[in-house]
């Protein structure tokens, strides 16, 4: 099924993404300041997971993802940084939460354009601790 934008999100609505404490999604300066890496904004299945800000709290996206942090964008920078190609989709088989997909390809361009434009929830920073991502079991 064809998934549609949902013109009710308007461009002011703020998205928040989960950022995991992986070594290749959070860069960390000299400063010790993290940077979501563009690899955050990619998805092989076209459909980026995003979350509403006002359907839904830090805490409870959090939760169970101990270490991860959290990034916001407004619904209108996805749209600059992404064009015509994505949808701002309800998550139909997970509406929780304000459950949202960014619909269409990602690529590196707007990647980086959504990389930029991403600002850190305050006091969400990932946790530093965590520099490869759990292995999976076979």
């Amino acid at each position: 099924m064809e998934r549609q934008d949902d013109p009710s999100i308007s461009g002011d609505v703020i998205l928040l993404r989960r950022i995991p404490p992986w070594a290749d999604r959070a860069i960390w300066d000299e400063q010790g300041n993290p940077t979501a890496s563009s690899f955050n904004f990619k998805d092989a299945e076209y459909g980026l997971s995003v979350h509403i800000a006002g359907e839904t709290t830090a805490e409870e996206l959090l939760r169970g993802h101990d270490g991860y942090g959290l990034i916001m964008l407004t619904v209108q920078q996805v749209r600059d940084a992404c064009g015509a190609e994505i949808k701002i989709c309800r998550c139909t088989e997970e509406p929780a939460m304000g459950h949202v997909l960014i619909c269409g390809k990602i690529g590196g361009g707007a990647a980086k354009r959504l990389q930029r434009a991403a600002a850190w929830v305050e006091g969400r920073w990932p946790d530093r601790s965590t520099p490869e991502p759990p292995i999976a079991s076979s």
